[in-house]
């Protein structure tokens, strides 16, 4: 259980990583190809925005490896960070300014969200755990 919350944050890094790689650098910013998006009127509103997008997984993806290489003791943190953002995100998808179509990941983003909230108060625990137990020390 104790690693639980660094191999749920490495594998979120890898996410954003792939993800923001697609959004920021892909020529429709996966809007078409991947989403089935029609992005023939505002063509570059549109591909900005996923651009964006994009750019912020991957900061958040940089975020997340300086976290595992060089600040584990941040890890809750990052997590929660990585939680709320895909809360949003999700709640975005199915009830706030969703998209005209179903979007392919949004399923996925809400299984995401589940793992996400389970290996954060998992790391919240062990927070808790470790600072009881330096309070009584």
């Amino acid at each position: 259980m104790r690693l639980v919350p660094m191999i749920v944050l490495g594998f979120m890094m890898l996410i954003n990583f792939a993800r923001g790689a697609i959004h920021a650098f892909a020529p429709d910013g996966g809007a078409h190809v991947i989403a089935g998006l029609d992005i023939t009127q505002n063509t570059q509103t549109i591909l900005s925005l996923f651009a964006t997008l994009g750019l912020q997984q991957i900061v958040m993806g940089l975020f997340q490896l300086f976290v595992l290489v060089f600040r584990r003791d941040l890890i809750l943190i990052a997590l929660a960070l990585q939680t709320v953002d895909t809360a949003f995100g999700v709640a975005n998808l199915y009830f706030y300014r969703s998209f005209p179509v179903v979007v392919p990941g949004a399923g996925f983003n809400a299984g995401i969200l589940a793992v996400l909230v389970v290996a954060t108060a998992i790391a919240l625990r062990q927070e808790l755990s470790q600072r009881k137990a330096g309070n009584s020390l």
